[in-house]
Order: C-alpha cells, then sequence, then structure tokens
C-alpha cells in the first residue's frame, strides 16, 4: 500500500524538511474548554462529530461536491435539453445514515460458527486486509431524518442520535452487559449535543462550496492524502481533543495537504500527465488561502493564511519540488512514468539533495 500523508510526515527527514523550511506558525485556541470529554471512545465522538459537521455543512452550503461521487460521467445538463459529459454531477448529494445490523460471524455458509471463530481468523489475516467484524445496513428513517436536518435545520436532537448510530454506537437495548448502558448513554448525548450546539453558533460554515473529504486528486504513486473539508478557500481539520494545542503535527499535516492540492491544480491542465491514481472528480481543486483547526471542544477555529508563510515563491516550489521527489521515492510504482510529473515539478528545481530520475 501507499504510504499517505499521516505516515509519511513520520520520516524523520521529511519532519525535518517541513520544520526547518515552514515551521509551525499556529496558535493554540484561546477559547476556554466548554465541551469536557466524559470518556467515551474518541474514534466514536471523533466520527460522530465528523458526521454532524457534514450535515450543518451540508444545511449551509450553496453546494457541496462529494469528490468519490462525482466522477466524469453522462449526467443530464443544467438545461435538461441534454445530456452532457465530463462535468460533475449536479445534484446536491444526500446525507446517508448506516448503523450496525448484526455481526458478520452471524451470516452466511461455511463462515466460522462463533464470534471467536471469526476474531481467530480476523487476527490471521495482514493488517491491510483486516475487516470490521460488523455488518452495517442503511437506515432509512435516520437518512429522511438527518435530510430534514439539512433542509430544515429541525430536530437537532434526532441528528445527533444518527450521528452517533452512524459512527458504531449500539444502543443499550441492542447490547448484552452487566453496565448500565442507558446512563451512559444519556451522558453521551448530552455530550454530543453541547459540541453539535457550539458548532451552530460558528460563523464560518457558510461557504458557497463546501468539498467534503478532499483527496487532491488522489495521485496516489506521489502521495495520497484526504482532508476534512474544503470550504471555499478554507481547509479545515476538525479535532475533539481537549488539549488546545495547535501541534507540529497538525501543522505537518495540513501543509502536505495544501501542497497536495497545490500539486493537483498544477498537474490538472498539464499536458502528458496520466490520469492513473486521480480520484473520481475529474476537475481542477480551488485554491486554498487559509488552513486551519477547529477545536470542537472549545467552539473554536484557528487559522493560518498561507500568503503570511509562504513569502518566497521559489523557496515554496523548491520545497515542494523536494516533497514530491522523497514521496515519489517511498511511493514509486513500477508501472507508472513519472517523466511528465517531475519535468513539471521537480526538474526546473534541480538541486543537490534531488535525486535523478536514474536512480529509480
Amino acid at each position: 500500500m501507499a504510504t499517505g500523508v499521516t505516515d509519511f510526515i513520520q520520516i524523520s527527514d521529511v519532519r525535518h524538511e517541513i520544520d526547518s523550511t515552514y515551521p509551525n506558525p499556529g496558535a493554540n485556541t484561546t477559547g476556554d474548554l466548554q465541551v469536557p470529554n466524559n470518556g467515551y471512545s474518541h474514534k466514536l465522538i471523533g466520527h460522530a462529530f465528523e458526521f454532524l459537521c457534514k450535515a450543518w455543512l451540508y444545511r449551509h452550503s450553496d453546494d457541496v461536491i462529494v469528490p468519490t461521487r462525482h466522477a466524469s460521467t453522462d449526467i443530464q445538463s443544467d438545461d435538461e435539453e441534454g445530456w452532457a459529459r465530463h462535468e460533475r454531477i449536479a445534484a446536491f448529494p444526500d446525507l446517508t445514515v448506516s448503523v450496525i445490523d448484526g455481526k458478520k460471524w452471524e451470516q452466511g455458509d461455511g463462515g466460522p460458527s462463533n464470534q471467536q471463530e471469526w476474531q481467530e481468523r480476523n487476527a490471521e489475516r495482514p493488517d491491510w486486509d483486516q475487516r470490521s467484524p460488523h455488518e452495517w445496513t442503511v437506515d432509512d428513517e435516520l437518512t429522511k431524518l438527518a435530510n430534514q436536518y439539512v433542509h430544515t435545520g429541525m430536530n437537532t436532537d434526532g441528528v445527533v442520535k444518527a450521528a452517533l448510530l452512524n459512527a458504531g454506537w449500539q444502543p443499550a437495548d441492542d447490547v448484552q452487559s452487566w453496565i448500565n448502558r442507558n446512563a451512559f448513554e444519556a451522558d453521551l448525548l448530552s455530550e454530543m449535543s453541547e459540541l453539535f450546539s457550539l458548532l451552530r453558533q460558528q460563523d464560518w460554515g457558510d461557504p458557497t462550496v463546501t468539498f467534503e473529504k478532499p483527496r487532491f486528486g488522489n495521485f496516489r504513486h506521489i502521495l495520497p492524502g484526504e482532508g476534512d473539508f474544503l470550504i471555499d478557500d478554507l481547509l479545515v481539520d476538525i479535532k475533539t481533543t481537549e488539549k488546545p494545542v495547535f501541534t507540529d503535527a497538525y501543522w505537518r499535516q495540513l501543509l502536505l495537504y495544501y501542497v497536495l492540492n497545490d500539486i493537483q491544480r498544477t498537474l490538472h491542465d498539464a499536458p502528458n500527465v496520466s490520469r492513473s491514481g486521480h480520484e473520481a472528480f475529474d476537475d481542477k481543486y480551488p485554491e486554498i488561502t487559509r488552513i486551519g483547526i477547529y477545536f470542537a471542544r472549545h467552539g473554536d477555529l484557528q487559522t493560518i493564511d498561507i500568503d503570511d508563510v509562504i513569502t518566497d515563491l521559489d523557496r515554496y516550489e523548491e520545497f515542494r519540488a523536494w516533497i514530491v521527489d522523497r514521496a515519489i521515492e517511498e511511493n514509486q510504482h513500477a508501472q507508472i512514468n513519472y517523466t511528465a510529473i517531475r519535468d513539471i515539478l521537480t526538474d526546473p528545481y534541480d538541486y543537490k539533495r534531488q535525486q535523478s530520475l536514474f536512480d529509480y
């Protein structure tokens, strides 16, 4: 599997290159902690709150683009008199709520006969082939409820419940346990409701266009990455941690997302660049001028203006060339010809640390 942004920034020379060229300019949140963590799964809270962010942005955006859905395909043109090719899907996407519906080991013939056997078989799979033991299904009623919120702004409590179930929470009636899950559930719903209330007070969620889970062209043989939301010119990452710190790790990740977006824009109209490795969305991503972290428990968005960081274009393009060169070294694919990409992104900035194509 290709090394993605999260693992790439863990490599020591990559961290050094970022930190020495563009040190972290991020400011810690100045807001007080307003919604403490009651001790529930960070993963559950994070996934559920991300769904709430989607619902909120769907409600306030003029348009939403989901790159994994918006493919170049035959779609109806705006005038509805014919069909146009190579345009993104015009319909505003719907939210979909999926819930856990039993366990996979309970299904099918010839499979494991009990949960222990399923776990043993799952443990024998390689890391890249791990699968959830749960069966998921789309819940039509919750899906309808979530989309009603998008259109009307009503029933926020119902959307919170839908978000938790979509993230994998199982109601007390579905789980046999000696723990009083009803009490936990009440606290969990209260916590998520408070986070959602803080979010709805924000003034940055009124964009013209929102990209959900931007993949920046998905040039997976250079460096794959996936952000949370691209809101007009703002790339924002959502954090539900109690810590108010704009960490170096956050900065490195967001900076590389900016670089990937810039690469996608640079290569989009370039001749002789293979389309292999692109995501379904086939248009050019918008230019990013700000990147930021929304600290959900503090109700505070901390942003960085790119123009305050990248003040020397030549220096930035050499930095971008180094990142591309190092990412190709990490993710090189024997069936991919990188010549056209390197001609545009690295060869014009040839310097002593850069490897030549003949080194591969």
